[in-house]
């Protein structure tokens, strides 16, 4: 299958995902459903400042787009593990909405003025209605899976575990990328062993987190379900290179409205930088760093910063990265899945997140 069918594929079922969103999310019945999702005290929730304050703002983001690949992901693995994904496709959601909460603390802590070409969030509805969305898109899937009835109290008990530690390991990756783009230690020191596993509890945790539900989810044994959650942390990871490769090489610059280089205005430690600041002159390494330092969004200096790391070859190294890992991660996969259309599909979907150019 070529890339362009693939994501037409892909496109697809993000409708799908984009209508049980909507059935999840009702704006026009936000107070009954909070009602429902928190439970009645006697006291009426006001359905004007719900709307206002979280759905709005939440669909204003859903909106904005995203592959929505994560719960597609998801619905794959559930599939290729012999189970209907149809029976689940609720919790499909799980990783999209937590990671659309991301996106939301992930701007404010970066000072992002937009996501996918239009306003952040905090930049549209305030920092504190921002904070909060974030706070409540991280929680609420979570309790609605309470209420189901369509798995057993041991099944949730290990699906609540698996958000749990996923969770934990959400907040690790970002305080460690948090520590690199303000500069609280040395860059210099950081390897790409140290990257890897930055985004893969940052970015790819999510991929796992998909994958380990699916296993859940159909039941499989411990070791398919870690088998699964590398391969989607795999793939996560891979994504997420590919996007800091995008980054410094898009030439649509309207579709961020940051320009290219926007994370160098971030001061972004990516792998491409960590390349290039151990393959470049020195004098280029030390103009690098101070480019980044400097958080600026001026256009020049940036072009200036993604020269340099242009010129080390590292957008090339970056490429046979993504390729290595997803490879050697469909290993494991290849070898407890039994051949079906969904997993030749997962094996698609591999393929393309690493070659896509948007």
């Amino acid at each position: 299958m070529k890339d362009g069918d693939f994501e037409a594929y892909l496109n697809s079922r993000a409708s799908e995902v984009n209508k049980t969103l909507s059935e999840y999310l009702a704006t026009e019945s936000s107070d009954r459903y909070i009602g429902k999702l928190l439970g009645r005290s006697g006291y009426k929730y006001h359905h004007e400042a719900l709307s206002k304050a979280i759905m709005e703002p939440a669909w204003y983001l859903l909106n904005l787009g995203g592959k929505r690949w994560r719960p597609v992901l998801m619905s794959l693995m559930i599939e290729a593990l012999g189970k209907d994904p149809k029976t689940y496709s609720e919790f499909c959601l799980v990783p999209e909405v937590i990671h659309n909460a991301t996106l939301v603390h992930d701007d404010i802590e970066d000072a992002s003025d937009f996501r996918r070409g239009a306003p952040a969030v905090h930049i549209k509805y305030g920092l504190d209605v921002a904070n909060n969305l974030g706070d409540f898109m991280y929680f609420f899937p979570i309790v609605a899976l309470l209420d189901s009835k369509k798995m057993s109290m041991k099944t949730k008990n290990k699906f609540l575990s698996v958000y749990a530690r996923e969770m934990l390991r959400v907040t690790t990756g970002q305080a460690t990328d948090i520590a690199w783009h303000r500069f609280l230690v040395d860059p210099k020191k950081i390897t790409e062993q140290h990257y890897l596993r930055m985004v893969y509890d940052k970015t790819g945790v999510l991929a796992r987190m998909a994958c380990k539900l699916a296993g859940v989810l159909a039941e499989a044994d411990d070791a398919t379900i870690e088998a699964m959650g590398n391969f989607g942390a795999t793939v996560g990871v891979a994504f997420q290179i590919q996007d800091d490769v995008l980054n410094i090489t898009r030439s649509d610059v309207s579709k961020t409205k940051g320009g290219v280089g926007e994370d160098i205005t971030e001061g972004k430690i990516s792998l491409a930088v960590i390349y290039a600041l151990r393959h470049s002159p020195q004098k280029d390494r030390n103009r690098l760093l101070q480019i980044l330092k400097m958080h600026t969004k001026d256009q020049r200096l940036r072009n200036e910063a993604v020269a340099i790391i242009d010129t080390s070859g590292a957008k090339a190294y970056c490429k046979r990265v993504e390729e290595e890992i997803v490879k050697d991660a469909w290993r494991q996969v290849d070898r407890r899945l039994k051949p079906s259309k969904a997993k030749d599909k997962l094996k698609e979907m591999a393929d393309f997140l690493i070659s896509r150019s948007k």
